[in-house]
């Protein structure tokens, strides 16, 4: 069902639109948990290393087929919000066919360069076959990840936040039982997790594309829809480059702090792997918002409705801050059982302690990060995702930077954790500004610079 996000009251339209996005995130996120939470058990911490290891390159992939997949979501929405339909089948007949292109190249690049990649990071020798091998198998998996994203996102685009949440459920659930299979009985290891990951990515896509085009083929238009148009991938990339480059900076960031990580102890790096994959999971959550208030604020920009979208903002920061300190108090009171969940604590009592430090110092950041998503969100509903692009540089700037000056004036590792706030506080006073602008002259609404 394809929904117009344009009408009725903005709390009920937006929630209702967002807990479906919600659960989708979260089972998604089940991929990477299942994989380290069942290697971590039934392997050891050296390989749930080995995949914290590859993690920040599969993180660029993800940044790629994210940004991507956002320029397609604002504009299918935009046109959706203008009810041009023969546009809105064009357009998800173009971004399909383009986002498949750029996931085949991506493909053969990560293939290639898995182990000059896992070199540079600097993986220590008893790890590096594991993360070269766990990298490569991932690659092979990334056209069906990007034909995922690129439905997930014309689906959002077009109002409807539940379809793809049933195909991903099914691949998710999938993707467990295989992990169980290939890691267990199978015993093939950290290669057994990727494998399994690229099965269940490929069910998910090839349920939601053809879903999708049975879906908008339903739609009833007077003139034929192009197979390729020129101007909707040209809109499409003027939206995506930004939040692609975006993306991959944070993933290029992340790259860098791994690079830090990979120098201390294996057991760090297992400890550090973990607790990102709790992070990520409660970040792509507070993310969901963001997407949500994207959508919502692109058709109703569309529509001409500026002042629906500033009152769509104000309940999404709210939603997002009540869902950030609730995280927050989780894992302020249980750090150490969540880090428990993919490892044995008495056997790996300094991957514990890690985690648990990772978690407990970060987490109160949310409170504020969750502003700076769903700022994001306004931002690339309106088409200025410049002005986000250059937000989420100065954060990954200073953070990175400051993860390595810390590490070196505390002497330890939780230098890189303390760096987070050294970002998120400048960018949180940013958004601040920036929302103040929009109140008072509607600046940011109108296309103001």
């Amino acid at each position: 069902m394809l929904n117009d996000l344009t009408q009725g009251k903005p709390l009920k339209v937006i929630w209702r639109f967002s807990l479906p996005l919600l659960l989708s995130m979260a089972f998604q996120q089940m991929y990477n948990v299942a994989d380290s939470m069942i290697v971590g058990w039934l392997v050891g911490s050296n390989a749930l290393a080995a995949i914290g290891a590859a993690y920040p390159i599969t993180l660029i992939f993800i940044a790629i087929a994210t940004g991507l997949s956002m320029g397609a979501s604002v504009v299918i929405g935009h046109l959706y919000g203008a009810k041009r339909m023969t546009m809105v089948k064009s357009a998800v007949n173009t971004v399909t066919l383009a986002l498949c292109v750029f996931g085949i190249f991506i493909s053969a690049v990560g293939v290639a360069l898995s182990g000059p990649l896992m070199r540079v990071l600097g993986a220590p020798a008893t790890i590096y076959n594991d993360a070269r091998n766990y990298l490569i198998i991932y690659s092979v998996g990334i056209l069906p990840m990007f034909i995922y994203n690129t439905t997930s996102a014309v689906f959002t685009g077009l109002g409807d936040s539940k379809r793809p949440l049933y195909f991903l459920i099914l691949s998710s659930l999938l993707n467990i039982l295989l992990d169980i299979i290939a890691v267990g009985p199978l015993k093939m290891g950290v290669a057994g997790a990727a494998w399994a990951t690229v099965l269940a990515q490929l069910i998910a896509a090839a349920l939601s594309g053809t879903v999708l085009f049975k879906r908008v083929g339903a739609i009833e238009t007077e003139e034929k829809p192009k197979l390729f148009e020129k101007r909707v991938l040209t809109e499409m990339l003027r939206q995506s480059l930004p939040a692609v480059f975006q993306q991959s900076c944070i993933a290029i960031g992340h790259t860098f702090i791994q690079s830090l990580v990979n120098s201390y102890s294996e057991s760090f790096i297992a400890g550090y792997e973990i607790a990102s994959k709790i992070h990520n999971f409660a970040y792509m959550c507070f993310n969901t918002i963001g997407t949500a208030l994207s959508s919502f604020v692109a058709q109703n920009f569309g529509a001409g409705k500026m002042k629906r979208i500033q009152k769509g903002y104000q309940i999404s920061s709210a939603m997002c801050f009540g869902i950030a300190a609730f995280v927050v108090i989780i894992m302020q009171a249980f750090a150490p059982q969540l880090i428990g969940l993919f490892v044995d604590a008495s056997k790996n009592p300094e991957v514990i302690l890690a985690g648990s430090r990772y978690l407990r110092t970060i987490s109160p950041a949310y409170l504020v990060i969750c502003f700076i998503i769903t700022t994001g969100g306004l931002l690339r509903g309106v088409g200025r995702v410049q002005v986000f692009l250059i937000i989420t540089i100065l954060d990954l700037g200073i953070r990175v930077s400051m993860s390595f000056v810390l590490t070196n004036l505390l002497g330890n590792y939780t230098g890189i954790f303390w760096a987070w706030y050294f970002g998120s506080i400048p960018d949180f006073a940013i958004c601040l500004w920036l929302y103040r602008r929009m109140c008072r002259k509607g600046g940011l609404l109108a296309g103001e610079s």
